[in-house]
Parts: C-alpha cells; sequence; structure tokens
C-alpha cells in the first residue's frame, strides 16, 4: 500500500518491493531493527508469480541477517488489488 493508504495495482516485483519497504519503516518507526525479526508470514494470491521475485525477499533476508521462520501462504485474496502481503514478529 502507498503512504496515503491506496492499493497498489502494479505487479508482483512492484508490490514485494513496496511491501518490504514499507515493513521496514513500520519496524524502525517502533524502536526495532529488521535483523531482529523471528517471524515472517508471506501470503500471496498467487504463489506461481511469486516465485520468480522470491529471491528479492531471500536478499533482503541476507542484507539484514535475518534469521527467522517463515511461512508461506496462498489466500483466495488480499485487501482490494493486493497480490502480496508481509506480517512480521519481531523481538528485542
Amino acid at each position: 500500500m502507498s503512504a496515503d493508504g491506496i492499493s497498489s495495482n502494479q505487479d508482483m516485483k512492484s508490490q514485494i518491493i513496496l511491501a518490504i519497504k514499507n515493513l521496514e519503516q513500520v519496524i524502525t518507526e517502533a524502536g526495532y531493527e529488521c535483523k531482529n525479526i523471528v517471524r515472517l508470514n508471506i501470503y500471496t494470491t498467487d504463489t506461481a508469480e511469486l516465485w520468480p521475485n522470491f529471491p528479492i525477499i531471500q536478499q533482503w533476508v541476507a542484507q539484514h541477517q535475518i534469521q527467522q521462520a517463515t511461512t508461506l501462504l496462498e489466500v483466495k485474496s488480499l485487501f482490494e488489488t493486493l497480490k502480496v502481503e508481509l506480517e512480521a514478529t519481531v523481538v528485542r
């Protein structure tokens, strides 16, 4: 989603990049660090479309040296036009 709350209707790659950016912002503004993510849930409406772009997530995880448990779920739908959503549990 954009900063003004509008759902993205871009392609999967663009939505993944935006979701990561938004997640980083929420984590940092809350006073936490991405490296302290212990669980990452990835929701997508299309795993076949997600897989070619999965290296974006893997590179981000490696960049922050995150050692998390991950769950990937394909769901029937997400909010409005979203194709991917990230949910993280972060510890201090």
